[in-house]
């Protein structure tokens, strides 16, 4: 049988500050669990490889957390470990999350010297007040400094993670943002802009809910994701997915894989993949995490998961329906500026597809040499097509 290629994500856990509005799986005041975390890592890579084999990896995504945290040393022995276990594509997309105050140009030039080609930086934010009020430890200068160092140290794929749509955030501090990060040094190869979003159990959500922060007006949010389309567009980017926006073709092809509804292998604390038509969560606390891989999952009640998957580590997983895997492909898939075929949609389809009939009817979706996919509008309220997918009755 053959496998279309594979992506691999590897969760790093690890942060200088925890961030009030992040609810990613991510901790501050555990580097002392660095060494043991890549030991466990390269543990449970090998428990994958087995299982994997004869599949081709396009790309890996080194995530988190911040993974530039890691040492020059880690990061070769990670990379090196991935080599010697899996089929990498010899084009392979390989791309490592950084935030500005922890970039070093020697650890740069290791990375890079170890097959990193393409790095993904968390700025937010270049307005002192937005980058106090996100918890964020970097100013302006040092993220301009932080990419300069990544340009010299000859990466030449770089994304800068940017939010929009905060509490009390005008558009002219927006607007000064995107205009700086597109004169650094010629400016970015990709922007992933995002509207922020208030996560429950995250202390950003507590404030909100105590009405000591009162949320952005959703009509302001979506001016602002027009002018930035509309900027973005003069300044040489495509626009292909609802946030992120490329220059020359420089799309993120990891992510490609997800709102692709494509299979990927995920490992590390919290980690979330997709293999063989099943989808699962490695568990979440980086101690447990280490505890279940390096002694190979001995607990109770772990057995007759690894029967199925091969990590002791992972602590949940479901065979995925065909109708999940529908509804999957277009929550994901109309995400995108090209959307879906709908050819390829299969007979599941036609339990839903007088959702995307009453979207299209009320000018959220349009039909073209059956592709579907979103106008402008059903962009900024694609939630209103996804609840309607989930429960068709609504319609």
């Amino acid at each position: 049988m053959t496998h279309p290629p594979i992506g691999l994500y590897v969760h790093v856990p690890f942060c200088t500050v925890k961030c009030s509005y992040c609810d990613f799986n991510s901790y501050a005041g555990i580097d002392d669990l660095q060494d043991a975390w890549l030991d466990a890592a390269l543990a449970e890579l090998a428990l994958w490889a087995t299982h994997v084999a004869g599949r081709e990896f396009s790309t890996v995504f080194i995530g988190g957390g911040t993974p530039s945290l890691l040492s020059e040393d880690s990061i070769r022995r990670l990379l090196r470990e991935i080599r010697e276990r899996l089929e990498l594509a010899p084009d392979a997309e390989i791309t490592l999350e950084a935030n500005p105050e922890s970039v070093q140009p020697d650890r740069l030039a290791a990375y890079r010297e170890h097959g990193v080609n393409r790095v993904s930086m968390g700025v937010q934010s270049l307005n002192t007040a937005e980058l106090v009020f996100l918890d964020r430890i970097h100013g302006a200068e040092r993220a301009a400094q932080a990419f300069r160092e990544v340009r010299e140290a000859g990466f030449e794929n770089v994304n800068l993670d940017l939010i929009y749509g905060l509490p009390g955030q005008s558009h002219e501090t927006w607007k000064s943002t995107v205009e700086q990060v597109l004169h650094w040094d010629g400016g970015p190869d990709h922007l992933s802009c995002y509207a922020l979003t208030v996560e429950e159990d995250t202390p950003l959500a507590a404030r909100v809910a105590s009405g000591r922060v009162v949320e952005a007006d959703p009509d302001f949010v979506a001016e602002l994701a027009d002018w930035t389309a509309e900027r973005l567009a003069r300044a040489g980017f495509e626009q292909y997915e609802t946030s992120n926006y490329a220059r020359d073709g420089l799309r993120c092809r990891h992510n490609l894989i997800y709102w692709r509804n494509q299979e990927y292998l995920a490992i590390g604390p919290g980690a979330h993949g997709y293999v063989d038509g099943v989808r699962y969560q490695v568990v979440r606390s980086p101690r447990l995490y280490i505890d279940r891989v390096l002694s190979l999952g001995a607990q109770a009640g772990t057995r007759a998961l690894r029967d199925a998957l091969p990590s002791p580590a992972i602590t949940d997983w479901e065979q995925v329906s065909a109708h999940d895997h529908l509804i999957d492909t277009l929550t994901s898939g109309l995400r995108l500026i090209e959307g879906v075929d709908e050819g390829l949609l299969g007979e599941e389809y036609a339990a839903v597809r007088s959702v995307m009939d009453w979207a299209v009817e009320h000018g959220l979706a349009e039909r073209n040499e059956g592709r579907l996919t979103l106008t402008r509008r059903g962009h900024a309220v694609a939630n209103e097509i996804f609840v309607r997918l989930l429960d068709p009755a609504l319609v």
